[in-house]
């Protein structure tokens, strides 16, 4: 059963999907609002609520002394931090150009621009795929910007303008997931013409295709939902993705692949959850068959994940970290079954030896800054 803030910010979410719908009075007047906002932080939609909290009636919002306090700056910061990345991607996007070579962004600030405000969507690192010249692009960026990437396990890292910058040496975590077969569909549908935007610097910045970045979106949620847990942010990514490009998707196709990897019930749960709780179109969110028990776990675990104990830092506590991203990996074992078809324990033993194999930390990183 759902708790008052997050009927209330379910609430509040479709009204952002749809702002004709009815205000629910009732359930506002009993609102208590610092849980709606804590809740709110923790899924990453707090500044995107914030248009619909900001235009109700006195008697159902939140005080204006909290709004203050508790909103409207988080918002400001919110938007300056979205425009930063704007500049930092235009910026990598022509440097990149400048020495011939392509750049695709992932994720993001891409995903953004299909939100109502998309500077409203918080903004985390910057993601790119340089189309096979990442170790070139590499070398390029050590000898004219002095910024020595760090190596990762499918990226290298490195800061720029206080914006961490993922470059994909492949789309997605292979060494994890050797016989899984996601990273060749990628790289076939890459060969799909990208989506053009413009950027902030009034350059040509390239997004995936709508099949490319369909898979990509559904493969990363699946697997941030196995491993760990995802929150209405990235449920929010999949949601407004689709209810813009879903004529440009090829759903025959995108099923079939995700029959093939065992995400097809993921898939199915994800779409039912996009119609049934946010209430989008359901002409617009194809789904083959419904899993009303799955689909309620799915969704209570995106709210409160049923494995809570966070893990220390591999660096400060190294014993500690692995023995609570064991217990991680068992408690998710019912995820695994929906989004992976491998085995299980494969995916266990090869998760934790690329972890030790490949560690890094922000501190590594931070040396590195620009």
């Amino acid at each position: 059963m759902l708790t008052n803030a997050a009927n209330v910010l379910c609430h509040l979410l479709r009204k952002v999907i749809n702002p004709t719908i009815m205000t629910e009075e009732d359930l506002l007047k009993n609102a208590n609002w610092d849980d709606v906002k804590n809740l709110a932080l923790r899924q990453g939609v707090h500044a995107i609520i914030f248009d619909v909290v900001s235009k109700l009636p006195p008697e159902l919002r939140p005080d204006r002394e909290s709004l203050i306090r508790n909103w409207i700056g988080y918002v400001i910061a919110i938007e300056k931090y979205h425009k930063k990345h704007a500049d930092a991607i235009s910026d990598l996007s022509l440097f990149y150009e400048k020495n011939g070579i392509k750049m695709m962004l992932l994720k993001g600030w891409g995903l953004s621009l299909n939100y109502p405000q998309p500077n409203h969507r918080p903004s985390g690192d910057i993601d790119i795929w340089l189309y096979g010249k990442q170790k070139f692009a590499d070398k390029i960026l050590s000898v004219e910007m002095d910024i020595r990437p760090i190596k990762s396990s499918h990226h290298t890292i490195f800061q720029y303008k206080g914006v961490e910058v993922e470059n994909h040496i492949t789309f997605i975590e292979t060494d994890c997931h050797k016989a899984d077969g996601s990273e060749e569909i990628l790289l076939d549908y890459a060969r799909e013409p990208a989506i053009e935007v413009g950027g902030e610097k009034g350059n040509t910045i390239l997004l995936p295709s709508a099949n490319l970045n369909a898979f990509f979106l559904l493969r990363h949620s699946s697997a941030h939902f196995a491993t760990e847990n995802i929150t209405l942010r990235h449920l929010l990514d999949w949601a407004f993705f689709v209810n813009k490009y879903h004529t440009d998707i090829d759903w025959e196709k995108l099923y079939v692949h995700a029959l093939d990897k065992n995400m097809h019930i993921f898939l199915d749960c994800l779409n039912a959850i996009c119609v049934d709780v946010l209430g989008f179109d359901s002409s617009c969110f194809p789904i083959h068959r419904r899993y009303p028990l799955l689909q309620k776990r799915i969704f209570l675990d995106i709210l409160y994940p049923e494995f809570k104990e966070i893990a220390p830092s591999m660096r400060s506590n190294f014993v500690k970290y692995c023995y609570v991203k064991t217990k991680r990996q068992f408690a998710n074992k019912w995820k695994y079954g929906i989004t992976y078809k491998e085995s299980f324990w494969s995916i266990l033993l090869r998760f934790a030896w690329n972890r030790i194999r490949t560690p890094y930390s922000f501190g590594d990183i931070i040396k590195n800054k620009r």
